[in-house]
């Protein structure tokens, strides 16, 4: 719960096509046991879910178009029924 992930796309890192692997940046929990941490990349349910606004945000797209107040802005919602997580989804422009 309050997880935070950082994904990159430059010159040095990737992260989308590592599904999330070591892209953790803050947890409650043992790093190691998370998803995203450095030894597991998010479930098939999570990755299905927000890797679009993901692969859209690291090409410089709005990830919303227009359907949110906010364009930098998602939140969705894995779609695991019994477990389910809700996902704030940021672009955050970089120098």
């Amino acid at each position: 719960m309050g997880d935070e992930f950082i994904f990159y796309r430059n010159g040095e890192r990737d992260d989308f096509w590592h599904i999330g692997i070591n892209t953790l940046v803050k947890t409650n929990s043992k790093p190691e046991t998370v998803a995203g941490g450095s030894n597991a990349p998010f479930c098939s349910e999570a990755w299905d879910t927000i890797s679009r606004y993901i692969y859209a945000a690291l090409e410089g797209s709005s990830i919303t178009k227009a359907w949110m107040k906010h364009e930098n802005t998602m939140i969705a919602c894995c779609s695991y029924g019994t477990r389910p997580v809700i996902f704030k989804i940021e672009l955050i422009d970089y120098e």
